[in-house]
């Protein structure tokens, strides 16, 4: 597991690059209770599920360090 990282890849290269995604007995859903979309803002909760997937050869940074 990763933490504060971020990854440099345009969406092509990001996909092209997926070498391997786990089965469904893998898959775990994870969401919000709120969107944070709309004026006045609304309350509406959003989730999204997925297997681990593993991608070769993207450049992956560390968004927390302090420079």
């Amino acid at each position: 597991m990763l933490k504060d990282v971020s990854y440099q890849a345009n969406t092509q290269e990001f996909w092209n690059s997926c070498s391997a995604v786990a089965d469904e007995k893998d898959y775990r859903l994870g969401g919000a209770f709120n969107d944070g979309k709309g004026q006045p803002s609304q309350s509406n909760a959003v989730s999204h599920g997925s297997s681990t997937t593993r991608f070769d050869g993207v450049n992956v940074i560390n968004t927390a360090r302090k420079i």
